[in-house]
């Protein structure tokens, strides 16, 4: 069984007319989030791109029900997948407005955010209520960007259905037609993704240094934690779904684990070598510390699945690093 400290999953995923991900409207004109990099030559280039904040959402998603079959304690907020978590819940909120002698320290109030609510421990969240105490999430999601060389947007023209009959729907006085005709963007395209879960935080009081949940509870709430990941993959649920569900064509790539502190390798897949380069890094961590970092491979969606599943029927976690 592999002892997982963190984890990284460095992919290249295929999309085609997808709208995950937009900035607002403009009249009638949907604008789709468009960002600025450098290639792999250093040439400025504009692609299409979803936020980390659009793909953690989609991953915590999936992780809520995850986290309910095993067991595990959720916040009111969290079970109606408030993304405020259990800063949103009023009697945690009352908790840490007490006063006098029942004033609540800030690890006490950290505590009892991990033992309450186990999405709050994986995905983090800020107290801001009273004092300030924050949980850094333990997952990490880069923005999942487009290769220059192979991703495009257009946009494409839509009319509404209108039943009142096709003059009023095309430019009437009413609100249905002046709204009737708009734009809608669809990109197509290979998308990079980077992704890092350092597992050894789960359950472990950032200001204490010390875990405040059984092992067994940390476990099974990273065990849920790579489920999720890998169900993001499958099922990337994030806007206009309901009539842009992405084609969903490749995904391949390579997950990486480390047993102790150094942290498991990231490169991004928007590098042509990527998988060269990580094989390398590992190599370079294999040296420094023998026998710490693993790869997995994988040149299928369902390969990069079955590895998640396999690690997450098989894991066993590290302790707190030397570092930490």
């Amino acid at each position: 069984m592999p002892v997982i400290s963190s984890l990284t999953l460095n992919a290249r995923l295929t999309l085609n007319l997808h709208n995950l991900n937009n900035e607002g409207t403009e009249g009638n004109q949907q604008q789709t989030r468009m960002v600025h990099i450098l290639d792999a030559n250093g040439n400025r280039q504009v692609v299409n791109a979803v936020s980390g904040d659009m793909f953690k959402h989609i991953l915590v998603d999936h992780l809520i029900p995850l986290l309910q079959e095993a067991g595990q304690p959720l916040s009111a907020a969290a079970l109606r997948h408030d993304p405020d978590r259990i800063t949103a819940d009023e009697e945690f909120v009352q908790y840490c407005e007490r006063s006098g002698a029942e004033r609540p320290t800030e690890s006490q109030i950290m505590s009892r955010m991990l033992e309450a609510c186990s999405a709050t421990d994986l995905a983090g969240a800020l107290v801001t209520r009273g004092r300030a105490v924050g949980r850094k999430s333990v997952v990490e999601i880069g923005w999942v960007v487009g290769l220059p060389e192979n991703t495009i947007t257009e946009q494409y023209f839509h009319v509404k259905y209108a039943p009142e009959g096709r003059g009023q729907a095309a430019g009437g006085t009413t609100v249905a037609g002046q709204q009737a005709i708009f734009h809608r963007p669809a990109s197509s395209g290979q998308y990079a993704i980077v992704c890092n879960l350092d597992l050894w935080r789960i359950g472990l009081n950032d200001i204490t240094r010390e875990f405040v949940i059984a092992e067994g509870d940390r476990l099974a709430r990273a065990r849920a934690l790579l489920r999720a990941l890998a169900a993001t993959l499958l099922k990337p649920a994030g806007a206009q779904r309901n009539t842009q569900n992405p084609h969903i064509m490749a995904c391949e790539g390579v997950i990486a684990t480390s047993n102790n502190s150094l942290p498991a390798p990231t490169v991004s897949p928007l590098t042509p070598n990527y998988l060269a380069e990580i094989e390398a890094a590992a190599a370079a961590c294999n040296r420094l510390q023998p026998d710490t970092v693993r790869l997995y491979p994988f040149r299928t969606l369902a390969e990069g699945v079955q590895i998640l599943a396999e690690l997450a029927d098989g894991l066993e976690l590290a302790g707190v690093p030397r570092h930490a």
